[in-house]
C-alpha cells in the first residue's frame, strides 16, 4: 500500500510535469491549457454518458432479478476514469480515457477478479489445514492436516419448492 501512495503522490507528478513542459514546449503554453482543459471537459461529457448506460444495465440486471455487479464494477472504473480526467495532465487523461473504454474496463476487471481469486483459493485450499485441536490440548499448536484425514460432514437438501424441506 505505501508503495502505491508512493507511485501516486511523488512519482505521477513528476511525470505529469515532464508532459506539460515538454509538450508545452513544443506547443506553446496557451495551446497546452487549452488541450488539458478541453479533454477535461470532453471527458466529464463522456463519463456522465457512461455513468447513465451503466445505471440503466443496473436497473435492469435488478429487475431481471440478477445482481447488477458487473454493472457496478463498470461504475466504480468510470468513476475512477472521472477523478483521472480531473487530474490536470497528459498521463492520467490518457488514463482516464482508456477507463472509458468498455473492453479495457473488462480485461482490467477481468484481471483483478483473477488475481483475487488466486490469492482467495489459494489461501482457502493451500496444504496449511488444521485439524482441530481437542479439549484437552487446548495450548497445544495443532498439527497440520494428513492426506488420509477423514473430514465427517452431513448434508442437508433444501427444495425452494418443498415448504417441509
Amino acid at each position: 500500500m505505501s508503495l502505491l501512495l508512493l507511485v501516486f503522490f511523488i512519482l505521477l507528478p513528476i511525470v505529469e510535469i515532464t508532459l506539460l513542459i515538454d509538450i508545452g514546449g513544443n506547443i506553446g503554453a496557451g495551446a497546452t491549457i487549452l488541450l488539458i482543459l478541453t479533454t477535461a471537459m470532453v471527458g466529464m461529457v463522456l463519463v456522465r454518458y457512461q455513468g447513465f448506460s451503466l445505471l440503466r444495465d443496473a436497473q435492469s440486471q435488478i429487475s431481471k432479478g440478477q445482481p447488477p455487479a458487473k454493472a457496478l464494477a463498470h461504475g466504480i472504473l468510470v468513476l475512477l476514469a472521472g477523478l483521472m480526467l480531473i487530474i490536470p495532465g497528459f498521463f492520467t487523461d490518457g488514463v482516464g480515457f482508456l477507463l472509458l473504454l468498455p473492453p479495457v474496463r473488462s480485461l482490467l476487471l477481468d484481471f483483478v477478479v483473477g488475481s483475487i481469486m488466486t490469492k482467495f483459493t489459494a489461501d482457502m485450499f493451500s496444504t496449511r489445514f488444521y485439524s482441530s485441536a481437542s479439549s484437552q490440548d487446548r495450548g497445544a499448536r495443532p498439527s497440520s492436516a494428513n492426506d488420509d484425514d477423514v473430514i465427517d460432514a452431513n448434508h442437508i437438501v433444501i427444495d425452494k419448492n418443498d415448504p417441509e424441506s
